[in-house]
């Protein structure tokens, strides 16, 4: 049985290619398989594509910029100049060659790093109100 939004296995999608280079049309093949005929183009128009029958990534996460040095920079830039802008500290971790235009964080990155290290340092809100 095939789950809904769940990858189909490779034997499947095998047999589906087989299918289609015997002459099978792709409503037999989804019929004769028992999966929908979009899933059955889905997979033929990849495999005719790109030559894979693998499927396509679900979800995942992009690789982290935010790296312990990264973010030890970003403080102590913070710390040396409280004034500064994102924009600025982004510019400097390029300039000073901590990171490469490549894995540079975004300016709403280095803002939520600067927020996230402020509240770190004054504690939380239930601790300063027990006080």
């Amino acid at each position: 049985m095939f789950v809904n939004g769940r990858p189909l296995p490779d034997v499947v999608r095998t047999r589906i290619v087989e299918l289609a280079h015997q002459g099978v049309r792709p409503c037999d093949i989804s019929r004769q398989l028992r999966v929908s005929h979009g899933c059955v183009s889905k997979i033929l128009g990849r495999y005719y594509e790109t030559g894979s029958i693998r499927p396509g990534v679900i979800g995942g996460s992009k690789p982290k910029v935010a790296t312990p040095n990264v973010v030890g920079a970003i403080q102590t830039f913070k710390n040396e100049n409280p004034t500064m802008f994102a924009w600025e500290i982004r510019d400097r971790l390029l300039s000073d060659g901590i990171c490469s235009q490549e894995n540079v964080p975004s300016v709403s990155s280095i803002n939520r790093i600067v927020r996230n290290n402020t509240s770190d340092i004054r504690g939380s809100p239930t601790e300063n109100l027990e006080n």
